[in-house]
């Protein structure tokens, strides 16, 4: 055991009205976190305590696992023991672990290299206390023995008791930055060294919320780091990212391009097109704890990388093209709030590229598929804010990303027949943009234009079970405005379906707006919610009746403050009309306004527009309803009233004429 971790007592039985730290067939006592930054290497130490409730809780509990990178660290298994009553039972043996390259990651196309260590405890009871104690040392080599790191009090699967500790020279400046209220800390020091500790007894479980927005930070949590400021995260990694030796083949590549566009902007984005096109993404990081890229060699020889390999390649041949560019490091998950934090080299888990062309700054990602249009419309994936890999970099660059942009627009024609077993004909029309057109078009390219059009069949039949296409799939492509248009012909046999009651017929046709957005609970909540980028939607639907058409138009709005939706129908003559139009302005939406939201998503999920009609000798008529079917009943009645007297008084006539 290493001589400055400090093991104070736990409860080994809790109050019974504590159940928070219950779950998964274990009650979870205490996990203690202690970090020193006294020795030559960072040691990260942990020791966890569960007790053991049901047999589901003895299969979790017994199956120990540590991860460490091989690459910087290395780990300590001080002791694994099984508590029966006064009997203390040790586990931790050099020659009962399994050490496995279990590579997580690697459906995701990551090779990261980490090991597992693992064990099954054997012989774990009901009852049991089970304690695990090991320490990681070492860090990642390109920081320079600079710390960052996090403490979280994880209110989602609480402990009984959770305890955070820091010893560090004092000499040694940490940055700290609170999070949701964490408790107290308690500081002891004496000459050279600072010892910080925080601790929780009796967290409450939080529930996780719906539609949390991904930079939220939920829980009680402290961010520590050793960097003063960003400028100088960016200029210790900048260099890593700043080669331009192309290989002689890319070099010529680069050159033939450079001699076939001239313009600035077409270089920039017909160079993105080919590192999208010719580089596919694999993660190869063996021991440099993710932070910085391979040789530009052995990028190109190998022609697959990570965002980091790509970002480089692509800026090195940008420069080569005499364009300002260079690598930036973004979070896909805490984008907007990096604003928020403290400097820090591990605030980052992406790596795109910031292109600089007549004073406008373009957030470039090749790692994507393959994307369509000009510089001046190419989507953008990323927002929030971005550090600059420039060693002049000061602070964070924020990027775009807050308009709302059309990214679809459906047109749908229907024309019925005159009876019921008449088939509907429909011709949809969809205009996509954005990245809904780069989509469509990486959709088509993998799965071919006819297994692209068997998807939309089999989504269509879901609501027509006997839709059939009655022509190939249209495609129009603009790439350099970054649209694509699908042009869908089918027929519908069958469309008229008999109502709930069984005297009416029903024809439903959906929109597809109702993915938008997902309705919440009705209750309280205490995050925001996440709407996902800003973005519009609209659509329109034409149908063409057998006959002239009865009923009452409806202009309709519902909306929260970033979220509106409007439903207009109208019906004229023989034409049905149906415009709907969703727009989402931003990111997120205050938590009060949960009731307000949930009124826009609950109407979009009534997405399907139903047409009622009824069968008259063989013919599809308008629905009239109960009035109207009595009205025609008893006008019916009268009619026969007015046949039979007027034959009466016909016979009558007759009678006195051959009188």
């Amino acid at each position: 055991m290493p001589d400055w971790v400090d093991h104070q007592p736990y409860p080994s039985e809790i109050p019974d009205a504590e159940a928070s730290c219950i779950a998964n067939g274990s009650c979870r006592l205490l996990n203690d976190i202690q970090v020193s930054l006294c020795s030559p290497e960072q040691a990260w130490h942990c020791r966890t305590v569960q007790r053991v409730l049901t047999r589901e809780g003895a299969e979790r509990v017994a199956h120990v696992v540590a991860e460490f990178d091989p690459g910087f660290q290395r780990i300590e298994v001080h002791f694994i023991r099984v508590i029966r009553g006064n009997e203390r039972i040790e586990h931790a043996k050099p020659e009962v672990f399994q050490l496995l390259r279990r590579e997580t990651n690697l459906e995701r196309l990551v090779f990261d290299g980490r090991l597992t260590a693992s064990l099954l405890i054997p012989d774990v009871r009901i009852g049991d206390i089970v304690e695990v104690c090991v320490t990681v040392y070492g860090s990642v080599p390109v920081l320079g023995g600079r710390y960052v790191g996090w403490a979280t009090f994880d209110g989602f699967h609480p402990w009984f008791e959770s305890r955070q500790r820091l010893v560090r020279p004092r000499a040694r400046r940490i940055f700290m930055k609170e999070y949701n209220g964490p408790p107290e800390c308690a500081v002891a020091t004496n000459a050279d060294v600072e010892d910080s500790r925080w601790q929780i007894v009796g967290q409450r479980r939080r529930e996780a919320e719906a539609l949390t927005p991904p930079w939220s930070i939920l829980h009680p949590s402290l961010q520590f780091s050793e960097f003063a400021s960003w400028n100088e995260v960016a200029r210790l990694l900048a260099p890593f990212y700043e080669s331009d030796r192309l290989p002689d083949e890319l070099a010529a590549e680069v050159d033939r391009l450079a001699v076939a566009h001239q313009d600035p902007a077409e270089r920039a984005i017909e160079w993105l097109r080919f590192v999208q096109r010719e580089l596919r993404y694999f993660a190869f990081s063996l021991g440099e704890g993710g932070l910085t890229p391979r040789a530009l060699e052995a990028i190109w020889s190998a022609r697959f990388g990570d965002c980091k390999d790509a970002a480089t390649l692509y800026a090195a041949g940008a420069r080569r093209l005499g364009l300002e560019a260079c690598a930036a490091l973004v979070s896909t998950t805490q984008g907007f709030a990096l604003d928020e934090m403290i400097p820090s080299s591990d605030a980052f888990n992406h790596c795109i590229v910031r292109l600089r062309l007549n004073e406008v700054s373009y957030w470039l990602d090749p790692t994507m598929a393959v994307q369509s249009g000009t510089l001046q419309n190419v989507f953008q994936p990323h927002a929030g804010w971005a550090l600059v890999l420039r060693p002049e970099t000061t602070d964070l660059e924020k990027m775009g990303g807050d308009e709302p942009l059309h990214i679809l627009h459906q047109e749908d024609e229907v024309t019925f027949g005159p009876r019921r077993d008449s088939p509907a004909i429909l011709r949809r029309r969809i205009d996509c943009s954005f990245w809904a057109a780069d989509g469509v078009r990486n959709a088509i390219a993998n799965e071919g234009t006819s297994g692209y059009s068997q998807a939309t069949l089999k989504e269509m039949r879901s609501l027509w079970p006997g839709a059939v296409e009655t022509s190939p799939i249209e495609v129009r492509d603009d790439t350099a405005s970054n649209n694509i248009t699908l042009v869908l012909s089918y027929e519908i046999p069958d469309c008229w379906k008999p109502g709930d009651d069984g005297s009416r017929l029903d024809f439903g046709i959906a929109s597809g707006h109702s993915r938008e957005l997902q309705p919440l609970p009705p209750v309280q909540r205490e995050s925001a919610i996440y709407l996902g980028r800003p973005r519009k939607f609209t659509s329109y639907l034409r149908l063409n009746m057998p006959g002239s058409w009865k009923g009452d138009g409806w202009l309709r709005r519902f909306e929260a403050s970033c979220v509106q939706y409007s439903d207009s129908f109208r019906v004229d003559g023989r034409t049905i009309t149906n415009s709907r139009e969703l727009t989402v302005d931003a990111w997120m939406l205050p938590a009060k306004e949960t009731e307000a939201y949930n009124g826009v998503a609950k109407k979009l999920q009534e997405d399907l527009l139903i047409i009622w009609a009824r069968e008259r000798f063989g013919k599809i008529r308008p629905w009239i309803g109960i009035k109207g079917r009595l009205f025609n009943g008893i006008r019916n009645v009268w009619h026969a009233i007015w046949i039979a007297w007027l034959l009466i008084i016909g016979l009558k006539v007759i009678v006195f004429v051959l009188r």
